[in-house]
């Protein structure tokens, strides 16, 4: 038994009385140093003649099946393809250049065993063709042996076929943070989408699950983006505080110059602001309890702005930027009707407008608040707008996302805008 048929089997889940994987050392015995002569630039420029020299002889014979399922099968490499050629020079060479593994997105992914056993055979049968091809085109001979075609178009067959396999189960592995940051967005989604259909107060409860969606896509793209960027182009501890914050902060404008699936989400119940921080990273899980659970010395979201930026939503409010019956103030509503002196009626609340202060004009960090806010919040929705553009192809895309350059800098324009509002408005002790 030959080892492509050994390696064959075994792919096949056969036995054909062998146990456990192919002979690896019979099989690459002496295979490398041919592999690297056919590197050199004098074997490379030959190749694409001699593939077509075979492939014309394969098209004329009788050979069985060459071009693998998998063509089909994983559009992901259609590339490949493309010059409609049976035996595609970037395919061999794809071949002669194969290591053991592949990186794609900074993760070293193991070949099968029985990839690189295929791919020794390929290069073995592709060396006596060399010779031949040379009388070929000599006239020498009329046309190349049977023989030799036959092990070579089976070999072919049985490499690209199960390499092709091989790279699509690692093409999946690593896609795997997209795809995860993709499904935890569409909760998101349907979820501030419900937030328009619903009254006051019952709109307060879908906030609710629309922050505890929120905080899901957080944690998934912070995954995501511990594979595609380096460590210093990237946010290592997200705080979706900082987005509502951002969006508390365009509210108290009366008009936001970005339209966001966030908008008037920072109206959500029971979130708060520790006073003075910790310094270092939480870890995910204390995360998520103190986002909606008073801490000792926590403060509410509208208490948090105005000690970090001098305004709040009365003054909004009383300088007319912010007004509930227009519906820009839903944000500031939930906050002001937290006094049991007022109603909750947008109608009441125009009504009690003379009992707010005019607060001072804002200063210079409430300035650079509204043009951070507008870069961060403008910088998600292209995010979003990507992810979501990458849903339905998934099946086509380059698993190797760190090299998509318009990819990368979607994702470092939304890092890049998160730590610079972070470290203005997040730091610790920045209310010290």
């Amino acid at each position: 038994m030959t080892v492509l048929q050994a390696a064959g089997n075994t792919m096949m889940g056969s036995t054909g009385g062998m146990r456990g994987p192919p002979n690896m050392a019979s099989a690459t015995l002496g295979v490398r140093s041919l592999r690297e002569d056919y590197c050199k630039p004098s074997s490379r420029s030959e190749i694409p003649r001699n593939l077509k020299a075979i492939e014309e002889e394969l098209r004329a014979g009788n050979f069985g099946q060459i071009a693998s399922d998998e063509r089909q099968e994983f559009p992901r490499f259609s590339y490949l393809f493309e010059g409609g050629e049976l035996l595609g020079p970037a395919v061999f060479m794809q071949a002669l250049e194969l290591g053991n593994f592949e990186q794609i997105n900074g993760q070293q992914l193991q070949f099968d065993p029985e990839i690189l056993v295929l791919r020794d055979n390929l290069v073995v049968a592709y060396k006596p063709l060399v010779a031949k091809v040379r009388q070929l085109q000599a006239r020498e001979v009329s046309e190349l042996p049977d023989a030799m075609l036959r092990k070579f178009a089976k070999a072919w067959y049985a490499w690209e076929s199960a390499w092709l396999r091989n790279r699509e189960v690692h093409a999946v592995e690593a896609l795997q943070p997209l795809a995860k940051a993709i499904l935890s967005l569409e909760p998101l989604l349907n979820s501030a989408e419900k937030e328009k259909l619903l009254p006051w107060p019952r709109v307060q409860h879908q906030k609710a699950v629309t922050l505890k969606c929120l905080e899901g896509f957080i944690s998934s793209f912070a995954e995501l983006a511990a594979c595609v960027l380096p460590s210093m182009k990237r946010e290592m501890d997200h705080d979706p505080r900082l987005l509502l914050l951002m969006d508390h902060i365009l509210s108290l404008q009366g008009q936001k110059p970005v339209k966001s699936v966030l908008d008037g989400l920072s109206a959500a119940p029971d979130v708060t602001f520790p006073e003075h921080q910790q310094p270092g990273p939480q870890s995910g899980g204390n995360q998520s309890q103190t986002l909606t659970k008073a801490a000792p010395g926590a403060v509410s979201l509208d208490q948090y702005a105005f000690k970090l930026l001098g305004s709040s939503v009365g003054d909004a409010v009383a300088s007319g930027r912010l007004t509930a019956i227009s519906g820009n103030g839903q944000a500031g509503r939930a906050k002001l009707v937290q006094d049991p002196g007022l109603s909750t009626t947008a109608a009441s609340l125009a009504d009690h407008q003379h009992l707010l202060v005019p607060g001072p004009k804002d200063g210079n960090l409430a300035q650079k608040g509204v043009v951070h806010a507008a870069e961060l919040l403008a910088a998600f929705e292209s995010l979003k707008d990507v992810l979501l553009s990458l849903k339905s192809t998934l099946e086509h895309i380059d698993p190797s996302l760190d090299r998509d350059e318009a990819f990368v800098a979607i994702l470092q324009r939304f890092e890049r805008a998160f730590k610079r509002a972070k470290r203005l408005f997040l730091e610790p002790d920045n209310l010290a």
